[in-house]
């Protein structure tokens, strides 16, 4: 979707660009800022003076708008549903991979008992025939010398035949336990099969809907571009311009108070350097006195310092090549210019630079110092933020799009390095990345986007 086609219908609203004004001029760079905020305001006026003659299409543009954003929403949703399935579905493989490992280490153990079991039985069978089985028993019994011999004899062979009764009620128990271990380790296969097929169709469905959220894209991709301003309501606009004037006027306080700040420590060092002055000069008077009275006493002059103390060495923070910093930690995927887009294959503006990182949570960071403009949903760059900032006089803004969740407000002021929402996958997206742009001035769509990449420390 074309990345000027927002709810928000900000297109072609501000047409100025900003002046670079130079640090040792406050009083031009508050003008700037001034001139700016008067600009944005000149333009409200002729936007709301429109909106009563554009109303009925508007309103017709507004349900349109409205259907595509709820339909590119649930599509999301659906999404987000069918990945939690999945992770359901993965989580039940592996804890059926763990039962079967655990039911084959069963069967291995019973395996293990029988086949030695076996060895015993079959010693046992190779035993009763030399002796000749039962009819050895007979003789040992009939051998007795007399009764209290011949139970004595009786009780060993019926020791001998129990334990016997033993190992075979042993053995017929573990291959009963073989069978039903088997059978368990079967029934889990079954399980896993299903699973494995379930989870195979769970992804099937997932790739169809991000297919169909692709196609959905692609067919209305022209419609919004031939009624690209139509979308970007008037009455949108005129909401967009109070943002953006309120937006400014914070930036004017805070460029304001930042220039109180360097006043107060300027007449600080200024007070703290005419100090110094008056007490060099004292001391001056105090040893040309000294020197008078020498020579009227004909004492020898005190010698007088000729050097003067020596400034301290100052250093400067070492600064990077610009003055705003990597908006979040991820690969540089993709760069500002032209390119083929991913989903209506048409050759357009990439109007930012793209950072992706697939691990959960990736924090998103405000560039620099400014004031939240709007921050919420939008059709193409889904959960967006945009800040404007006032630098060394002259008018920014910066947008953070596809955001999974916003931690800023509109008209939150927020400092460099704040962290200001969370990488996502929403709106005109096909994988999870931050979309980041600079606006050299206040935001008019891909016209005053310039190349993030050398303004970056």
């Amino acid at each position: 979707m074309n990345r000027k086609i927002m709810s928000w219908g900000l297109a072609a609203i501000i047409g100025t660009s900003g002046i670079l004004i130079p640090l040792n001029n406050p009083i031009a760079a508050a003008q700037t800022l001034e001139e700016k905020q008067k600009e944005v305001r000149d333009q409200q006026s002729g936007v709301n003076s429109n909106i009563q003659s554009k109303q009925s299409r508007i309103n017709e543009l507004k349900q349109t708008e409205a259907k595509l954003n709820e339909e590119i929403k649930n599509l999301d949703m659906k999404v987000s549903a069918t990945s939690g399935k999945i992770a359901d579905k993965q989580a039940e493989v592996e804890e059926t991979k763990k039962n079967i490992e655990d039911a084959k280490k069963e069967i291995a153990a019973v395996k293990k008992r029988i086949a030695e079991r076996n060895e015993l039985l079959k010693n046992r069978a190779r035993s009763m025939q030399e002796s000749g089985g039962m009819i050895r028993y007979l003789d040992v019994l009939l051998g007795a010398q007399n009764f209290s011999d011949f139970v004595s004899r009786m009780s060993a062979v019926s020791t001998i035949v129990d334990a016997d009764k033993e190992i075979i009620k042993a053995h017929e128990k573990d291959m009963n336990l073989l069978e039903q271990k088997e059978a368990e380790l079967n029934s889990s296969l079954q399980k896993l099969q299903t699973a494995l097929s379930e989870l195979e169709s769970l992804k099937e469905t997932l790739n169809k809907q991000m297919d169909d959220k692709n196609k959905f894209m692609a067919s209305t991709q022209k419609e919004h571009d031939d009624a690209e301003d139509d979308l970007m309501t008037l009455q949108e606009k005129s909401s967009f311009l109070a943002d953006q004037d309120a937006a400014i006027q914070k930036e004017i306080a805070r460029a304001k108070a930042a220039e109180e700040e360097r006043k107060r420590q300027a007449a600080e060092a200024a007070r703290r350097a005419a100090a110094e002055k008056a007490a060099a000069a004292e001391h001056a008077k105090a040893t040309a006195k000294q020197a008078q009275e020498s020579r009227e006493s004909g004492s020898p002059a005190p010698s007088a310092s000729t050097s003067s103390p020596e400034p301290s060495e100052s250093t400067s923070p070492q600064t990077g090549s610009g003055n705003f910093i990597k908006p979040t930690n991820g690969v540089f995927t993709s760069g500002f210019g032209m390119r083929v887009h991913p989903i209506t294959h048409k050759h357009k503006l990439h109007a930012g630079i793209d950072f992706a990182n697939p691990a959960p949570n990736v924090p998103v960071y405000a560039a620099a110092a400014g004031t939240v403009t709007r921050a919420g949903y939008s059709s193409s760059f889904g959960n967006v933020v945009y800040i404007t900032h006032s630098i060394n006089g002259k008018i920014y803004t910066t947008v953070y799009a596809h955001q999974e969740r916003l931690l800023v407000h509109t008209g939150q002021t927020v400092e460099q390095g704040q962290q200001i929402g969370i990488m996502g996958n929403t709106g005109n997206s096909t994988g999870k990345h931050l979309h980041f742009e600079i606006h050299d001035g206040p935001w008019q769509g891909a016209g005053n986007a310039i190349n993030p990449l050398p303004l970056l420390n």
